[in-house]
């Protein structure tokens, strides 16, 4: 049997995520890991930062992915790891979070090969000028996911949440 068709078989779900995505993308997330009783990576990725390794002769190591994180990453992650601690809180899925560096759609491809990742979760691009102006400049991750991938890539439409009642 290929690679390929093992994806679903075994191996956590990959999931990106950064500050400000509704939270249905982390629900979904645990949702689709509880039905496939599989773990949950969730993955930051620090669009400043660049790879350790910039030698394309050194081999890739597990550190490969990890950035340098700076006093600015660290208050991010932190923020995003306790937001998905909140949202997980009553959670049986088995989570972890991961800040990885550099291009969203290679970095969360590599995070999912060197897992043996099932499949990605993302969310899709949200809809209004500031959102189109920021995908002209960074591209579409979720695009650029399902065009590249030999695994399954799941999106989940990010609707604007309504605010919580007061």
């Amino acid at each position: 049997m290929s690679e390929s068709a093992t994806h679903l078989e075994d191996g956590p779900i990959v999931v990106g995520i950064k500050p400000g995505l509704p939270s249905r993308l982390i629900e979904t997330a645990e949702r689709t890991a509880g039905s496939m009783d599989c773990a949950v990576i969730f993955a930051y990725v620090e669009l400043n930062s660049a790879l350790v390794e910039l030698e394309y002769t050194e081999p890739r190591t597990r550190d490969s992915l990890d950035p340098e994180i700076d006093e600015e990453m660290s208050a991010v992650a932190a923020a995003i790891s306790d937001m998905l601690t909140a949202a997980l809180a009553e959670s049986r899925v088995q989570w972890s979070f991961r800040v990885l560096a550099g291009d969203p759609a290679s970095a969360l491809s590599r995070l999912a090969a060197d897992v043996g990742s099932r499949m990605l979760i993302v969310g899709t691009r949200r809809h209004g000028a500031l959102h189109r102006v920021e995908e002209f400049f960074t591209g579409s991750l979720a695009k650029a996911l399902a065009m590249g991938q030999d695994r399954p890539v799941l999106l989940v439409p990010m609707i604007q949440e309504a605010p919580p009642p007061e």
